[in-house]
């Protein structure tokens, strides 16, 4: 037998120990001491299964993400935007970190490409920095919902596909605090 088989061994039976260690940490420990799953019964004996579960009750109690009460009434707003064939707008409302926006939206006069995005206000980020959420190159109409990652401006860029005039249909409701067309740097 040659060094480099004896080696080959030994880092084959190293893999083989360490991934079996591995597995042990995450049903003994990990699995109990986070989720709450004990499929070892171990993770009782050890007291970790109680942590577990103590981190399921604290999020129920705390209404984890599923319920969030504010300090004003939510906001709702229809509005058309018209644009000539190929022009570009943006249209977007200032939300802070965490409010929800619910919003819907249809094209009459032919698809758009659309951008779905955040740009922050306050706080210290790169120079120029956004965040892009939903592209689509053409479409006619969208919904859904929407959680602000952070304090900003947050909305479309349209672009009309057509040589014809176009309007967009918005329906927004939320806890926004502007709603408008970006004219240089935030919504109006």
């Amino acid at each position: 037998m040659n060094s480099q088989t004896l080696n080959r061994k030994s880092l084959l039976l190293s893999t083989g120990v360490a991934m079996l260690t591995a597995l042990v940490i995450l049903f003994v420990v990990v699995m109990p001491a986070e989720y709450a799953v004990d499929v070892t019964g171990l993770g009782r004996l050890l007291g970790l299964q109680a942590m577990g579960e103590a981190k399921m009750v604290a999020d129920a109690q705390n209404g984890g993400a599923v319920m969030q009460s504010h300090d004003r009434k939510p906001r709702s707003a229809k509005v058309e935007v018209k644009f000539a064939g190929k022009e570009e707008l943006e249209y977007k409302a200032v939300l802070a970190q965490g409010e929800p926006l619910l919003y819907s939206w249809t094209v009459q006069g032919g698809p758009v490409y659309f951008e779905f995005h955040g740009d922050p206000i306050g706080g210290k980020w790169p120079k120029d920095y956004y965040r892009s959420y939903e592209i689509k190159e053409s479409s006619t109409a969208e919904q859904g919902s929407f959680v602000a990652p952070f304090a900003g401006n947050h909305g479309w860029y349209f672009k009309n596909l057509s040589e014809q005039p176009a309007v967009v249909t918005l329906e927004v409701s939320g806890y926004y605090t502007k709603l408008g067309r970006v004219e240089g740097g935030g919504a109006q």
